[in-house]
């Protein structure tokens, strides 16, 4: 019998060394133990690392082994630890973030109910949730939303969410392939908003090589990374996002904008975009139930007609940030009626001017010289739009145009007052889902 116990032990140990062993650290990347919870342990499985909680357990011989308890999780490479939706941590949170939420929530209960008559009131509510995370904790990756759910008062206020990775996950994939209540939600923002719409993209950066959406574009200099494109229509007067869509990060916006306007019902709608929009077609298509207002190519007929108008049909002061400046205007109008106008802002060009020929006496720059100067001189202060409104002054345009800006304002502070600097998503669908959060 003590013979028999003896090789019964010693081939209990060879298997539970060889198990440990599959288990640890000769199977599991470095990388991939360093982002475990504490007090926990990794199991590789077709491929895939799963996270178990264990406890110490000794055997007949007094030695002490792991047991391998529940499954809690996983680590995926990409973003680490992703909880199980059941999972707890082993601390209550005994402490809520309350009053950014409460102002949060309390300036936003239209949003709560524009969402609730688009989507079922579940989804509604995790749309909203999700949303305030990112209004007061800044742009939030989805392995952490739970935690800040847990830790705020949207859990007392909004209880039995799903917020774990996996249920987000779908959620944001849900977004992006069923989009019915998705457009429903945008068209109807759309219909209520003033009319007046800034239309622009964003560059943001994506370090994930797997997601189709990724390219390299006109900012892979600047960022260094491939990059998405974000386009946003924008409320001017209430600065207010209300179609938001991604695209591949090669596209140009003048190529991707067709896509972006049948994603929605645009009529009587007011469009104020940059140079980056303009081409034949996009012009006909802004003008076919709409109006634009977009400054044309410098390689077009219009543009060149326009600067080789050298009369002045008037002027008119522009009030912005404070100060004023005198704005000299003169318009032609294209064989289809439509209006280009020539704006010369004088104070700018004047500066523009001192500041040339102050580098001209410098003597520094090889490409500041008086044979230049001379043949740009023309161009300083100078913008030039084309425009479909008829009813309109010329001074109404140059408004317009200007008030474009407030769509920058909004894209900075998605950059910098969110945060979102860089997106690592590989999937299509989520990745576009996304874009409604």
């Amino acid at each position: 019998m003590l013979a028999k116990r003896t090789v019964f032990v010693v081939i209990y140990r060879y298997l539970l060394g060889t198990l440990e062993a599959t288990m640890g650290s000769y199977a599991v990347p470095e990388n991939i133990r360093k982002q475990k919870p504490k007090g926990t342990m990794v199991k590789v499985i077709k491929g895939n690392y799963y996270v178990y909680e264990y406890t110490n357990i000794t055997d007949v011989n007094g030695k002490q082994h792991k047991k391998m308890g529940r499954l809690i999780g996983s680590i995926k490479e990409d973003c680490g630890f992703v909880p199980n939706d059941h999972y707890v941590h082993s601390e209550d949170v005994l402490t809520l973030e309350y009053g950014q939420y409460a102002l949060a929530l309390a300036n936003s209960q239209d949003v709560l109910e524009k969402l609730q008559s688009c989507f079922n009131a579940v989804d509604a509510r995790r749309i909203y949730t999700i949303a305030l995370i990112h209004f007061v904790n800044n742009f939030t990756y989805m392995r952490d939303l739970k935690t800040h759910y847990d830790m705020s008062y949207l859990s007392i206020k909004y209880p039995n969410l799903k917020m774990g990775y996996g249920s987000v996950a779908q959620l944001y994939d849900d977004l992006g392939r069923r989009q019915g209540p998705v457009l429903k939600f945008q068209q109807m923002l759309i219909n209520n908003s003033t009319g007046e719409v800034a239309l622009d993209g964003h560059a943001i950066p994506s370090t994930s090589e797997e997601n189709d959406l990724a390219e390299k574009g006109n900012k892979y200099l600047e960022l260094g990374y491939g990059q998405i494109n974000l386009m946003t229509a924008y409320d001017i007067n209430t600065e207010t996002p209300l179609l938001s869509k991604i695209y591949e990060g090669g596209n140009l916006d003048k190529i991707s904008v067709s896509d972006f306007f049948e994603s929605a019902e645009f009529k009587d709608k007011l469009f104020v975009m940059d140079a980056g929009f303009y081409s034949t077609g996009n012009v006909k298509m802004f003008a076919q139930d709409n109006y634009y207002i977009v400054p044309p190519l410098p390689q077009t007929k219009h543009f060149q007609t326009a600067m080789d108008n050298q009369n002045v049909d008037g002027r008119f002061i522009y009030r912005a940030n404070r100060k004023n400046t005198v704005i000299e205007y003169s318009e032609t109008k294209t064989t289809d009626g439509h209006r280009v106008i020539k704006y010369r802002d004088v104070n700018l060009a004047a500066l523009s001017e001192s500041d040339f020929l102050l580098r001209v006496e410098e003597g520094k720059y090889p490409a500041y010289t008086m044979e230049r100067f001379e043949s740009i001189q023309h161009t300083f202060g100078v913008i030039i739009l084309q425009t479909n409104l008829k009813d309109k002054t010329a001074k109404e345009i140059y408004e317009l145009y200007k008030n474009r800006w407030k769509i920058e304002t909004y894209y900075n502070y998605f950059k910098n007052g969110l945060d979102c600097r860089t997106l690592h998503s590989t999937d299509y669908y989520k990745t576009q889902g996304l874009a409604l959060l």
